[in-house]
C-alpha cells in the first residue's frame, strides 16, 4: 500500500509539472516530425492570398481596425472589457466592413472567447493580426534591443501568442500581456503576427552603432542580406524563431511581419530632416529575406503619421539616384503626398498600414493640419484607404476603434495627471480621440448638449442672477458647460463676457483687452462675440505656453523677468504644434503655434443634420450655450478638482486642489462698475463603474465605403 501511494504521489508530480510546463511554459514534444505543414494565407508578389479550398487561392485585402482593451476609468493593461463587450465591439467592427482586427499585445482571455464566439456564430469570418511589443520601459530605456526586457521577452511573447491562438496557454502575470487560461482555440481566424507596435528611433539607431552584436543572421525560414543592419539581424531572429515554434509544435505556418514607420523607413535623407524629424536610422524590410521552407509569407508594415510634404526634396543626391525610376511621375497631390505610392514601388512584398488615422480632438499637433471634426475624420480615413489600395497596397488598419482616454501627447502632456487620465477625457489632447467610438462616463443621457436648446437647463443649474439675464453651469468628465442669456441680448449682434477665477493666488480685477472690472481677480475671460471672433484669454501670468516654452517661441526666459500676478493683460490661449519644415542651421525661428483658445461655433448635437463635433458654442435665442475643455482652464484633473498653481513659484506644472470656481455675466451694454461673481462648487469624482459609449460620425462615412465590399 505504501508502495502505490509513493507511485500515485510521483505520478501526480509529475502530471502536474507536466501541465505547468505545457500550460504555462509552452513545453511540448514533437511526435510527428514529418507531418505536413499547412498555410491558410500566404503572399505572391505584393498580394496576400486566402485559401478557399484544397488547391483554390485568392487574393485578400485587409480592412482592418486595430482594437484595444481601453475602457473609461481603467489603464490599458487593466484589461476591463468582459467577454460581451469585445463580442459587441466585433460584431460592431464587422458591420462596418471591416475583416481584420489587429491587437498590439496578447489580450486578456474574454477578447479570444468573444472572437471564437464571433466566428463560430457568423457566416463571414472576422480575421485576427495578432500583435507583439515589448514594454514602454524597454523601448525607450537606456539600453539596446539586446538589453533586458526586450530580445528575450519578446521571444518568450512570441511563443505565448502562439500557444495563446490555439488555446493552449495560461497566462498568470503578464509583463505587457493579458492573463487568464486561453483554452478557446481561435487560430483558423489568425492571419499572422505583427511584430512591435512603434519602435523607438534612438533604441534602433544605439542597436545599429553596436559593435558588439551580431551583423548577420541565417535561419529556417529568415535569413539576412549582406545590408542589414544589426536591428534588422534582431528582427529576422524573432520571426524565424517565431515561425518555428508554431511550425514544429502546430504543423502550421501564419503571414508574418515587423513594424515601421516613416521615421525609421529606408530612405536616406538629408541631416537638415533627419533632426528636423528626429530620423536617427534606417530599416528595411528588404533586407531581412525568407527561404524556401517559408510557405506563408513574409509583408512590410507601415505605421503612418504627419511629416514634411516635401519629403522627396530632401532625400540625399545618392537615396535620389538609387531609387531612380520609382521617383518618377509620382503623385505627390494625396494627403502623404505619394509616400504611399513610393514604398509600394519601392517594396517586392506586400506593403500594409499598420495603423493610420486621424483626431477628432480640439488641438493638432502638426503645422498646417486639423484639427478635423467626426466627419473630417471619417473623410480623410476614405481617402487613404483609397490612395493604399490605389497603388497597390495589402490593406490597411484605422487606429483606433475606440478613443483611448490615457494616451499622452507631447503638446499637453505637461498640463495634466498621467496617473489620472483614464478617468477623465481631455479632448484638448490628440492622442486621446483617434477613435472610431466614444465614450462618457455615466447613463445615456448626456450632462448637456450644446445645441441652441435651453430645455435642459433648470432652476437647479442657475449660478448667478444678473438684472436683465442669468448665468447657469454644470460640468462633466470632459467640459465645463454654461448658459448664458439676457432678456434683451441678441446673440448675432451683441457681445457678452464670463469671467472665471480659478485661482485664488494669482488674477486680476481688470481686462485691459475688453475694458472689464471684477469683484474678484480672474483669471479666465470667456469672450463670445458673434460666430467667428469669440474666444478665452487667460491672465498672461497663468498663461502656460509663456511659462513652458517662452524661449521657443520668443527666445526669451519666462523666468527672467516676471509677469506680476494681478496683471491686466489677458493672451491668447495657445498651444506648439510640429512645424511642417526643416529649420536651417543656424537660423531661429519662433516655434508654430495653434490657437486653442479660439473658438468655434456650431451644433454639437450627433442626431443633428448639421452636426459638428468640434463645436464649442451655439447660440439661442437670447442666449449662448457654451462647453470648455478642462485643460483648456489649467486643470490637471478636473476629477481631483487639481488646477495649476502658480508657474513662477514652483517653476513648472505644479497642482493645487480647489473645492469651487467663480464665475461672472457681463451682457453688453450691462457691464457698469465691477463684474459681480458667483461660486460655482466643484466636487470631482472617482472611479466610475458605468458608461456609455457611441459610434462617430466618422464609422458611418468609413462603413459606407467598406460595407458594399466582399469581405
Amino acid at each position: 500500500m505504501k508502495r502505490f501511494i509513493i507511485a500515485v504521489s510521483i505520478l501526480a508530480v509529475l502530471a502536474i509539472g507536466v501541465g505547468y510546463a505545457a500550460w504555462f511554459r509552452g513545453f511540448y514534444l514533437d511526435l510527428d516530425p514529418d507531418a505536413p505543414i499547412t498555410a491558410v494565407f500566404r503572399t505572391e508578389g505584393k498580394d496576400l492570398l486566402r485559401q478557399t479550398g484544397t488547391e483554390e487561392w485568392e487574393t485578400f485585402t485587409i480592412r482592418g481596425v486595430d482594437l484595444s482593451s481601453n475602457l473609461p476609468g481603467h489603464p490599458v493593461l487593466e484589461f476591463a472589457p468582459e467577454p460581451e463587450d469585445y463580442l459587441r465591439w466585433l460584431e460592431a467592427i464587422a458591420e462596418l466592413g471591416a475583416n481584420t482586427v489587429r491587437v498590439y499585445t496578447v489580450m486578456d482571455a474574454d477578447f479570444y472567447e468573444a472572437l471564437y464566439t464571433y466566428n463560430t456564430t457568423h457566416d463571414q469570418s472576422l480575421y485576427l493580426l495578432q500583435g507583439l511589443q515589448v514594454s514602454d520601459t524597454a523601448n525607450y530605456g537606456s539600453e539596446d534591443v539586446y538589453g533586458e526586457g526586450f530580445l528575450d521577452l519578446l521571444l518568450e511573447n512570441g511563443r505565448t501568442a502562439v500557444d495563446v491562438i490555439h488555446g493552449s496557454r495560461i497566462i498568470t502575470l503578464g509583463n505587457t500581456s493579458g492573463t487568464g487560461r486561453y483554452r478557446w482555440d481561435v487560430s483558423p481566424w489568425v492571419i499572422g503576427y505583427l511584430v512591435g507596435h512603434e519602435w523607438d528611433g534612438g533604441n534602433i539607431a544605439y542597436t545599429n552603432q553596436s559593435t558588439t552584436h551580431p551583423t548577420s543572421y541565417t535561419g529556417t525560414y529568415f535569413t539576412t542580406s549582406p545590408d542589414a543592419t544589426r536591428f534588422e539581424v534582431v528582427m529576422a531572429r524573432v520571426m524565424d524563431q517565431i515561425t518555428a515554434y508554431e511550425t514544429s509544435k502546430y504543423k502550421v505556418q501564419r503571414l508574418i511581419g515587423f513594424v515601421n514607420d516613416a521615421s525609421n523607413d529606408p530612405f536616406d535623407y538629408q541631416e537638415l530632416y533627419d533632426a528636423r524629424f528626429l530620423k536617427y536610422s534606417q530599416t528595411d524590410a528588404e533586407h531581412v529575406l525568407t527561404t524556401d521552407a517559408l510557405l506563408s509569407g513574409y509583408f512590410a508594415a507601415y505605421r503612418l503619421s504627419s511629416f514634411s510634404q516635401d519629403y522627396i526634396q530632401y532625400l540625399t543626391d545618392a537615396q535620389t539616384a538609387a531609387l531612380g525610376d520609382l521617383l518618377r511621375d509620382l503623385d505627390t497631390t494625396d494627403l502623404y503626398h505619394g509616400y504611399l505610392d513610393l514604398l509600394s514601388r519601392y517594396h517586392t512584398m506586400p506593403v500594409v498600414a499598420a495603423g493610420y488615422g486621424f483626431s477628432t480632438a480640439r488641438v493638432p499637433t502638426f503645422e498646417g493640419e486639423g484639427p478635423l471634426n467626426e466627419r473630417e475624420q471619417g473623410e480623410a480615413l476614405v481617402q487613404v484607404w483609397q490612395d493604399a489600395d490605389r497603388v497597390g497596397w495589402a490593406g490597411v488598419f484605422v487606429s483606433t476603434w475606440q478613443d483611448v482616454w490615457d494616451r499622452r501627447t507631447w503638446n499637453t502632456s505637461y498640463a495634466t495627471y498621467a496617473f489620472r487620465d483614464p478617468i477623465w477625457q481631455d479632448v484638448q489632447t490628440d492622442g486621446q480621440c483617434y477613435g472610431l467610438m466614444e465614450f462618457w462616463l455615466g447613463g445615456e443621457e448626456r450632462v448637456c448638449t450644446v445645441d441652441g436648446d435651453p430645455s435642459e437647463w433648470t432652476a437647479e443649474d442657475v449660478v448667478l442672477e444678473t438684472g436683465q439675464g442669468a448665468l447657469s453651469m454644470k460640468y462633466d468628465e470632459k467640459y465645463l458647460y454654461l448658459y448664458a442669456w439676457g432678456e434683451s441680448f441678441d446673440p448675432e449682434t451683441d457681445a457678452l463676457s464670463i469671467p472665471l477665477d480659478t485661482l485664488p493666488a494669482l488674477g486680476s480685477t481688470y481686462c485691459e483687452n475688453y475694458g472689464l472690472t471684477f469683484e474678484r481677480p480672474c483669471d479666465f475671460v470667456v469672450r463670445i462675440d458673434g460666430r467667428r471672433n469669440s474666444r478665452v484669454v487667460v491672465q498672461e501670468r497663468y498663461e502656460i505656453l509663456w511659462a513652458m516654452h517662452a524661449f521657443e517661441v520668443a527666445r526669451e526666459d519666462a523666468y527672467d523677468e516676471l509677469r506680476a500676478p494681478d496683471s491686466p493683460l489677458f493672451q491668447p490661449i495657445s498651444v506648439m504644434v510640429q512645424r511642417a519644415e526643416p529649420v536651417p542651421v543656424d537660423v531661429w525661428l519662433p516655434a508654430v503655434t495653434y490657437e486653442t483658445g479660439a473658438l468655434r461655433y456650431g451644433n454639437a448635437d450627433p442626431e443633428a443634420a448639421n452636426y459638428d463635433s468640434l463645436a464649442d458654442y451655439c447660440f439661442t435665442e437670447n442666449g449662448v450655450e457654451l462647453r470648455l475643455p478642462w485643460q483648456l482652464l489649467n486643470f490637471a484633473s478636473p476629477a481631483d478638482r487639481a488646477i495649476h498653481d502658480d508657474y513662477y513659484v514652483n517653476y513648472g506644472v505644479e497642482a493645487v486642489s480647489i473645492d469651487e470656481l467663480y464665475a461672472g455675466l457681463a451682457l453688453e451694454g450691462e457691464a457698469e462698475g465691477r463684474i459681480r461673481m458667483a461660486p460655482f462648487a466643484l466636487e470631482g469624482w472617482g472611479e466610475s463603474g458605468s458608461y456609455s459609449e457611441r459610434l462617430k460620425e466618422s464609422y458611418y462615412i468609413l462603413q459606407a465605403a467598406w460595407a458594399p465590399l466582399e469581405k
